[in-house]
């Protein structure tokens, strides 16, 4: 993905240095969400990416009580400073809080999703935004509680997902990513194609 051009509106250089995600694919979700501003319902979308994605944010250790502590502070600064290490992560993720897109992603969301834009007081993450009165819909009550747009608790919710598969590369900044570590994810990513078990 070198030399891919990203946009960012907040950065002057291409953004690839700063994507922490690539995949050679990517979903685009629909789902519709009822306006907390307006009260009627508006389409909302996502981006999610299929198993063997690659990821910056995976390769540091952490010890066993979920901290960074147990790095000693030489090799902790290598982590920090180091260059980035693309490890591939076996299962799906739904990403959030995207700051970064590659241009092609920006393309392909302005014909998919064309209610989700840069929102310059959110720093310029993308977010979606209502059909009818523009406001901006917050995440929080698209992803993180069962029965909301993209955290369905069954089959048939997840069914009411539309998933536009797109047969392109993505590079991506997104501070968070919700993975198979997330119960409550595993019927959006059945919906995906992907079954999600317990570890044996």
């Amino acid at each position: 993905i070198s030399g891919m051009d990203t946009h960012n509106s907040n950065t002057g250089d291409d953004g690839e240095s700063g994507a922490n995600l690539r995949a050679s694919s990517y979903y685009v979700l629909q789902a519709t969400h009822r306006c907390a501003q307006c009260g009627e319902s508006t389409p909302v979308f996502a981006l999610a990416v299929p198993p063997d994605h690659e990821s910056t944010d995976a390769d540091i250790e952490l010890d066993e009580d979920g901290d960074s502590s147990g790095l000693d502070p030489g090799a902790f600064h290598d982590w920090l400073f180091g260059p980035e290490q693309w490890q591939r992560i076996a299962g799906p993720a739904l990403l959030s809080q995207v700051g970064i897109l590659s241009a092609p992603v920006v393309r392909t969301l302005h014909a998919l999703a064309p209610t989700v834009r840069q929102h310059p007081g959110r720093n310029g993450q993308w977010t979606n935004f209502c059909e009818h009165c523009d406001s901006p819909v917050w995440e929080g009550v698209l992803y993180p509680t069962p029965g909301q747009p993209f955290c369905p608790t069954d089959d048939a919710a997840a069914a009411q997902i539309t998933v536009h598969a797109v047969d392109e590369p993505l590079a991506a900044f997104a501070a968070m990513c919700w993975t198979e570590g997330y119960r409550n994810k595993w019927p959006l990513f059945k919906r995906l194609g992907v079954e999600c078990r317990e570890a044996e």
